[in-house]
């Protein structure tokens, strides 16, 4: 039996959830590939996988936005079909005057690294449809069946989130509250030896 749309979800509460895994998405890339190489390839997927989740929240928060429902499910290229057709274009035209200008240098570098001749599609639907089971595949990559997320949408959690304050620009500036957190809070670091 099919899921139905959640109702009666306040679009602000997804963005506010979305927000943190885009926070975490942001201070974890901003890793540069120059200052740690050897790190920011420990940290890819893990990154790929923030932005993939945070890419269908964001889709979910635009869909409320526009019709009050959240869809279940989590394809990204049907979470986007399910916008609105002016939201759309916006998405792609950003993509296609922001996203691709400034990536194409270095998917051309990844194309000719694997040397396969495969060259990667760089239009939005195109990059949408091949990212759509990312948030499954690369969470689960070591599974032999999970291979293959071709994902060249890192960027899209940012330009969605530019997209969403465009139409509810009194989001900007909200952050949630913060306490102080009762005695402070270390990471395990584990017993060591």
């Amino acid at each position: 039996m099919a899921r139905e749309s959640l109702k009666n979800i306040n679009p602000l509460d997804i963005f506010m959830h979305a927000k943190g895994f885009h926070i975490a998405e942001d201070y974890i890339a901003s890793i540069s590939l120059k200052q740690n190489p050897q790190l920011a390839l420990e940290m890819s997927q893990a990154v790929m996988v923030l932005a993939a989740v945070n890419c269908e929240l964001f889709f979910k928060c635009l869909i409320c936005i526009e019709t009050g429902l959240v869809p279940p499910g989590h394809y990204l290229d049907e979470l986007f079909n399910q916008l609105a057709p002016e939201t759309r274009a916006r998405i792609e035209s950003m993509w296609d005057s922001e996203i691709v200008p400034l990536r194409n240098p270095m998917w051309t570098k990844t194309e000719e690294a694997f040397g396969k001749g495969e060259v990667l599609k760089r239009d939005f639907p195109s990059a949408i449809k091949a990212a759509r089971r990312a948030f499954e595949k690369m969470r689960y990559n070591y599974e032999p069946d999970s291979k293959g997320s071709e994902f060249i949408i890192s960027d899209l959690p940012r330009l969605l989130y530019y997209v969403i304050l465009e139409k509810k620009p009194e989001w900007t500036h909200l952050k949630r509250r913060v306490s102080e957190v009762p005695g402070g809070f270390e990471p395990y670091k584990g017993s060591g030896s």
